[in-house]
């Protein structure tokens, strides 16, 4: 495996439902990412299910206004689950293969 990233995509991700858990598979690949709220709502966020509609630990926050990144990592195949206590937020999510 490349250390170098070369083939972004990215997607919208609305999450429609208030405290409804919403997932995104990660590409076959998948070295970096980086998400935000394309609004100015907190999101919560997590590497496995159930955890982010009811708020049950281990979960993270994004605030409002921020960014999560990571690069230099292998999350190929992984999902990413998301949540707001906000109907229609929309995600911005890129990653690079």
């Amino acid at each position: 495996m490349s250390d170098i990233s070369t083939r972004p995509t990215s997607y919208n991700i609305t999450l429609t439902v208030a405290n409804t858990e919403y997932s995104q598979l990660l590409p076959s690949g998948t070295k970096e990412l980086r998400f935000r709220c394309r609004t100015l709502f907190d999101v919560r966020f997590a590497w496995v299910t159930g955890k982010v509609a009811g708020s049950a630990d281990p979960y993270l926050t994004l605030p409002a206004g921020s960014d999560f990144f990571s690069d230099r990592k292998d999350i190929s195949g992984k999902t990413l689950y998301l949540a707001s206590t906000t109907a229609g937020v929309v995600i911005e999510l890129c990653v690079w293969e």
